[in-house]
């Protein structure tokens, strides 16, 4: 690691992987407040991951995350979370959690996903013309395949 520019935040992997794992405790145990019969009721509501929600968590810039990855003792550890933040995501997509249309536009917008669209088209052939030409000016065109030289 280069000591050139301000300090880095974390010194070690581990200080990333174990703020990721109470990141990730935080978003499954997170709550909402909902009013019901007059009472106010908690309501389990867990959050889906993002890396810019870990990234505030943790205080670093999106910068900053992308010079961690570059440095070979931390890149593990980056790909692995950047990986479950994605799996997560589609996860939430496939198992209706969160918003379809909000997924759908991230995956789209930061993943590079796209949506297949199957066209299907139906073609109705009447007839068919073929024209046989002479590749050279007044050549004889062959007839059998006798007459054809390999």
């Amino acid at each position: 690691m280069s000591n050139a520019g301000r300090p880095m935040k974390f010194s070690e992997p581990a200080e990333i992987q174990n703020a990721w794992e109470e990141f990730k405790v935080k978003c499954d145990n997170n709550i909402k407040y909902e009013v019901s019969a007059g009472k106010v009721l908690q309501v389990p509501a867990p959050r889906i991951y993002t890396l810019g929600s870990f990234q505030v968590y943790i205080g670093i810039s999106r910068e900053s995350w992308g010079d961690y990855k570059t440095y070979p003792e931390f890149s593990d550890t980056i790909n692995a979370i950047e990986a479950e933040v994605l799996a997560r995501k589609a996860d939430a997509l496939v198992n209706a959690e969160g918003s379809t249309q909000g997924l759908k536009f991230d995956l789209m917008a930061n993943y590079g996903w796209q949506e297949k669209q199957a066209i299907e088209q139906k073609v109705e052939l009447t007839s068919v013309e073929v024209k046989v030409m002479p590749a050279i000016d007044g050549a004889l065109i062959s007839t059998s395949e006798k007459e054809v030289d390999i």
